[in-house]
């Protein structure tokens, strides 16, 4: 199955990453992965992935002023933003809903769906 969808993991988690992958190539999606927060936005602008996946709680990773240049350009607008990460999805939803974020994935959650829970992002 040829990948069609593109997808950038910016985590420093290198096992999470590695299975995270797994099951993204399987269900179709091509993936890139930044382990540093820095060159974020050169990397985006370079890959062009239709959905950026994030650890939001990431070492030097500053989520405020990413989301800032994020949602401040129109480059941006067509990118999906997903965090991933450990905190309770009470917490999560809240967050995507006040800084306009487009969903969660908690990493207590079955990791092999994953690949499903992003197609929901792409119109059928």
């Amino acid at each position: 199955m040829e990948p069609t969808r593109k997808i950038m993991i910016l985590d420093d988690n290198i096992l999470e990453v590695m299975e995270v992958e797994e099951y993204l190539t399987e269900g179709g999606y091509q993936v890139v992965t930044l382990s540093s927060p820095h060159g974020v936005l050169s990397k985006i602008d370079y890959e062009q992935p239709e959905i950026l996946l994030v650890d939001m709680q990431m070492p030097r990773l500053n989520m405020d002023e990413l989301l800032r240049d994020l949602h401040g350009s129109a480059d941006y607008e067509d990118l999906v933003i997903v965090i991933f990460s450990d905190m309770k999805a009470e917490a999560l939803q809240q967050y995507c809903i006040n800084n306009g974020i487009n969903g969660y994935f908690c990493r207590s959650m079955d990791v092999s769906q994953i690949a499903k829970f992003l197609d929901n992002f792409y119109e059928i």
